[in-house]
């Protein structure tokens, strides 16, 4: 597959590094099998000089800088470098990454080959190697194979032009209708969930093909109710909400190949980052790859995992 990697920035040259420098120890990035694109939003606090010194001074590939004229937010800098990407250049796949996610060596080698692993199934959605699993070396290592269903943070994960194909006219409605003529950060948060509550009330679709089907008891809907006043309103969200209606499945490993050190942006506190238990994120450094993957449904007490949008 033809795969771009999307880096995004704004601001916070010294994370951005921290992410650059990681994603720079990946072998196909060094190799350039993959291309890197790098997203820089604009408007006041960009900082584009600064970033644009931190790119080209790292030595690190890359095939081009985008740095918008004026500032998109969050919303609409992510929606449309998907349509840049495999609308209108014709990527076969891409790998967003965000400015606070340290990546391991392992973590496009995984990403990549679990992406490949999931298109064997119709059902399945957008695939990560990142995850919130504590745990020491020694007690991840054993589970380095393992998957499940994940209604996890977009902090970075891999998105194929077949499941954009089939989530983007929720999202492209979403940008039409909401991001377009507010600033994201003032976007109408009350019309958005009751946009939410209208799709959440269909029935998700049924995809045609080889499916990995999961069982009744291991699906759920990542978002049960719909909260007036908290629900989430962000791009992420709505993009969790269109995966749910096309009836795709986000694929996760057990297993974590990054880590993530956002504390503190637009959604989060040292007190959120907290209470979501990146606090208690386990070993992710590590020097091979699984080359194979099967599912884990229950715990290691028989119990079904369960997951709702975070």
């Amino acid at each position: 597959m033809r795969t771009a990697v999307a880096t995004f920035g704004f601001g916070r040259p010294d994370h951005f590094e921290r992410m650059l420098r990681s994603l720079g120890t990946c072998p196909e990035v060094i190799e350039g099998s993959v291309d890197v694109v790098h997203f820089l939003d604009g408007g006041p606090g960009a900082q584009h000089g600064a970033l644009r010194d931190v790119i080209e001074q790292s030595g690190i590939p890359f095939n081009e800088i985008v740095a918008r004229p004026h500032n998109y937010g969050v919303g609409r800098q992510l929606i449309s470098a998907r349509r840049e990407l495999l609308d209108e250049r014709g990527y076969d796949r891409m790998v967003l990454v965000e400015d606070d996610i340290e990546l391991n060596s392992t973590y496009l080698t995984t990403l990549l080959r679990l992406s490949d692993w999931a298109e064997s199934y119709s059902d399945t959605g957008t695939v990560q190697v990142w995850n919130v699993e504590s745990g020491s070396k020694e007690d991840l290592a054993p589970h380095m194979g393992e998957v499940e269903l994940t209604h996890r943070h977009f902090v970075t994960y891999c998105l194929t032009k077949r499941v954009w194909d089939a989530i983007k006219p929720m999202l492209y409605d979403y940008e039409k209708k909401f991001l377009l003529k507010k600033p994201y950060s003032n976007r109408p948060h009350y019309r958005i969930r009751a946009f939410m509550r209208k799709h959440l009330k269909t029935t998700p679709r049924t995809p045609e093909g080889n499916r990995l089907n999961p069982p009744t008891e291991a699906v759920h809907n990542p978002f049960p109710k719909i909260r007036w006043r908290s629900s989430p309103t962000s791009q992420d969200a709505i993009t969790s909400l269109a995966l749910h209606a096309a009836g795709l499945h986000r694929i996760t490993t057990r297993v974590p190949h990054a880590y993530y050190y956002g504390m503190t942006g637009v959604h989060c506190t040292p007190e959120v980052y907290d209470i979501m238990g990146f606090n208690d994120q386990g070993w992710w450094q590590w020097e091979t790859s699984p080359t194979s993957f099967t599912v884990r449904y229950q715990d290691d007490q028989g119990k079904w995992l369960w997951s709702m949008y975070r």
